[in-house]
């Protein structure tokens, strides 16, 4: 016959213990887990405010005729600026050089500009692409 001290298994204390390092593992798991998701969605609204700016600058790219102005909007969550204005184009300011005149139908560089912003778990959030297009400048 075997005597008390030999028998085996865990104490309640072992198994609370045991228990307890396992609960401490599993949230920080979640936590990982819960964090890693956020970033995805943060990265997926990004990912589609960037192609909403593209699809806003291309419409202007496309125009024939570029007008300076400004128009905005929404698109869902997001709310979206253009901008589309001439470059400043001179050097030489008239009244350095006189001679300088007017050319109608001059060709020019326009500034095409969209903003696309959005509300994002950890704040407002704001997206801006920029680009440049030869066209003929305003009178």
């Amino acid at each position: 016959m075997r005597g008390r001290n030999a028998q085996r298994g865990f104490t309640l204390l072992e198994v609370m213990i045991a228990t307890a390092i396992m609960a401490v593992g599993i949230v920080g798991a979640l936590e990982l887990f819960s964090g890693s998701l956020r970033l995805a969605g943060d990265a997926s609204r990004q990912s589609q405010a960037t192609v909403l700016a593209r699809a806003l600058i291309d419409e202007e790219l496309w125009r024939d005729v570029l007008e300076n102005n400004q128009r905005s909007g929404t698109e869902g969550e997001y709310s979206w600026t253009v901008v589309t204005q001439p470059v400043e184009r001179e050097l030489i300011g008239r009244d350095e050089d006189p001679d300088l005149h007017d050319v109608a139908n001059e060709m020019g560089l326009w500034l095409i500009e969209a903003e696309v912003s959005w509300e994002g778990p950890s704040g407002r959030k704001a997206l801006v692409l920029e680009t440049a297009r030869i066209g003929i400048l305003p009178e």
